[in-house]
């Protein structure tokens, strides 16, 4: 097996409790050839004395203050110089043998614009909430019932090759710039599933999606209807749902109750 470079982006803001865990999740990889690069935008709860531990071991690493989460990606795709890029958030988990993973299948064919396998849920200890879970999906499923349960972001390696833009993520999205980037790709491309566990997703008080639910639905809803504007009667009764919905506070995890 051939070893091309490997670009992991981790962004962070004062996610102290996870963050070691997460980097050591990446340094402790079976596939030698990996540059990572964190993002931190100015944390003051200890992070940056932890990224400083591992700094010899990373490509890049910056603590100054950003614009949030999406423009730290940018930032560190900027940075990048692998063939294939993912990103690991600050509180997440990559399975030991995930990369190597990946890269036997890319190894065997270059062409598939997302190379992605099955994720974990977690809580805030790093317990399993959910085995693994994730499935072959095709483009139309993917507008019409999002990434969940079959495609989640931390298990996911995008082929740069097929990246032609300046930025990684569009800034212009809070919650789910990753539904947006799987979508741009999937859409003229093909992407492939190994059926095995590759991450661990992290699910705490804490996080932006459980803390801004409603907020995150919009987003995600106002992406389906950029992709498929043929389903405008489905989007608009997905938005009536989601008004009762914010009427009543009947929303979980951004769909439970959609």
């Amino acid at each position: 097996m051939s070893e091309p470079l490997v670009s992991i982006i981790t962004p962070s803001f004062n996610q102290a409790n996870w963050l070691e865990s997460t980097i050591q999740s990446v340094l402790s990889q079976t596939y030698p050839n990996i540059e990572y690069i964190i993002i931190d935008g100015g944390s003051t709860d200890g992070s940056v004395e932890i990224i400083k531990k591992y700094s010899d071991k990373l490509a890049y690493w910056q603590s100054k203050p950003d614009k949030g989460q999406v423009q730290a990606l940018n930032i560190g795709f900027k940075k990048s110089k692998g063939e294939l890029i993912a990103y690991l958030n600050a509180d997440d988990l990559l399975e030991p043998t995930a990369v190597e993973s990946i890269m036997r299948a890319f190894d065997v064919n270059t062409e598939f614009a997302i190379y992605y396998g099955k994720c974990k849920t977690i809580d805030r200890e790093g317990n399993i909430i959910k085995e693994g879970q994730g499935a072959q999906i095709n483009y139309q499923s993917l507008i019409k019932n999002g990434m969940l349960p079959n495609i989640y972001q931390p298990a996911c390696f995008f082929n740069k090759g097929y990246l032609n833009r300046d930025n990684f993520v569009d800034e212009s999205l809070k919650y789910a710039f990753d539904y947006d980037l799987i979508l741009s790709l999937a859409s003229t491309k093909s992407i492939l599933f190994l059926n095995r566990d590759l991450a661990s997703y992290r699910v705490h008080d804490e996080s932006k999606s459980h803390l801004n639910k409603i907020e995150a639905y919009k987003e995600k809803l106002s992406i389906q209807e950029k992709y498929s504007k043929s389903d405008f009667f489905l989007w608009k009764w997905r938005r009536l749902k989601l008004a009762v919905a914010e009427k009543t506070g009947k929303i979980a995890n951004g769909k439970a109750a959609l």
